[in-house]
């Protein structure tokens, strides 16, 4: 593709965009080739000793290199600033990776005639089942609504996130969707040697992701107790890690399962797990775009979810998977068991999910046209 006029300023969290060889490092240096120049301020504390610049060609990598919290806006806000000032003249979107601490440091950047501001979104945070209850969450809500409302652009990672902030009151004219770009092949190769006529007595279930509050995690536990006894061989596996783990294994000694739910730590292999595994199980409360449903779906893995992320994008209810309603763990046990007695629908299931996965791949070219219309539609 022909390469864009566009000056970018990017702030965020993404520390391995400053290592070598890293996806996210290779992932800038690809969003640079269609750019004029790239500049990714990261957020990091000094005792990581990343070095205070990098340039590859046209894109340019700083480390705030700070001691405190603070430090890391004050010295990202300084940063941006000499850029726009080393380079007078030209014209800058400053996109910022939330509507957080990095867009303090955008609305500081992009204050003058020649920058406009673009934030990013990959959560549903205005969710009903997102809202904090303390002053301090509360508050940082408040900031949020504001900084959306009052930004050039949004850019947003699902429909679903699109209709949470029309309703807070931002122009639809504002928002773009562009999902998140995930390299799928590893889990479709895993899809298309999966052999679907398996006996249903010995269906694996799996969960992938934090054991976080979000989550709800003990929601697939005790949907899967519901039915154990019923299904004797079947068996659940939790892969991952998060403050709640504790509880969890609390509760599946609580319910007598440990012989038949476990506790995997995390492991960067996700589709050799899911290789092992039928039927993917997700029960967060939100999500922004829930990548692992289609890591699942392009693995040939069915799948019981709640209405979450990319469910109804996506994941469409009775093509792909099963999908129930927030919270209802009696809907979710209902779903693992139609599964667990049905094997015909958990095949047909999984090789819809295998298809819809190679389809909504998008060519990196592509991919990258659309990211710099999210771009340039921001730069009015």
């Amino acid at each position: 593709m022909n390469k864009s006029l566009l000056n970018i300023i990017s702030i965020g969290y993404a520390k391995r965009a400053l290592e070598t060889g890293t996806r996210e490092q290779e992932r800038m240096k690809l969003y640079s080739s269609a750019v004029e120049q790239m500049h990714i301020i990261v957020f990091t504390k000094k005792s990581e000793k990343f070095p205070d610049l990098q340039q590859i060609g046209n894109l340019f990598l700083y480390a705030t290199n700070s001691r405190t919290n603070f430090g890391k806006i004050s010295s990202a806000i300084r940063i941006g600033k000499k850029i726009i000032s080393d380079a007078e003249g030209i014209d800058w979107v400053v996109s910022s990776q939330d509507p957080f601490e990095t867009s303090l440091v955008g609305s500081a950047i992009a204050s003058g005639d020649r920058t406009t501001q673009q934030i990013q979104l990959h959560g549903d945070m205005f969710n009903p089942f997102n809202s904090g209850s303390s002053l301090i969450q509360i508050a940082r809500s408040l900031y949020a609504k504001n900084v959306v409302v009052t930004a050039d652009k949004v850019r947003v990672v699902s429909e679903r996130i699109k209709k949470s902030l029309i309703r807070v009151g931002v122009d639809e004219s504002k928002i773009t969707v562009l999902p998140i770009q995930t390299d799928l092949q590893e889990f479709m190769e895993v899809g298309k040697d999966r052999l679907y006529d398996k006996n249903t007595n010995n269906i694996k279930f799996l969960y992938v992701g934090r054991f976080a509050e979000e989550k709800n995690p003990s929601l697939i536990i005790k949907s899967f107790a519901s039915i154990a006894s019923d299904f004797k061989n079947a068996s659940l596996t939790m892969l991952g890690e998060g403050p709640l783990q504790e509880d969890l294994e609390t509760l599946i000694s609580k319910l007598d399962l440990n012989n038949r739910i476990k506790i995997h730590s995390w492991t960067d292999s996700v589709s050799e797990v899911m290789s092992e595994h039928d039927i993917l199980c997700l029960s967060s409360k939100h999500e922004g775009w829930g990548m692992v449903l289609l890591e699942a779906a392009a693995s040939g893995m069915a799948i019981a979810t709640t209405d979450v992320g990319c469910v109804g994008e996506r994941i469409k209810n009775n093509v792909h998977g099963l999908v129930v309603k927030v919270g209802d763990e009696t809907g979710f046990s209902r779903a693992m068991q139609e599964y667990l007695t049905d094997n015909e629908l958990m095949k047909k299931h999984s090789q819809a999910g295998l298809l819809m996965a190679k389809e909504s791949v998008l060519s990196q070219e592509r991919y990258l046209e659309r990211m710099v219309d999210s771009w340039s539609s921001s730069a009015g």
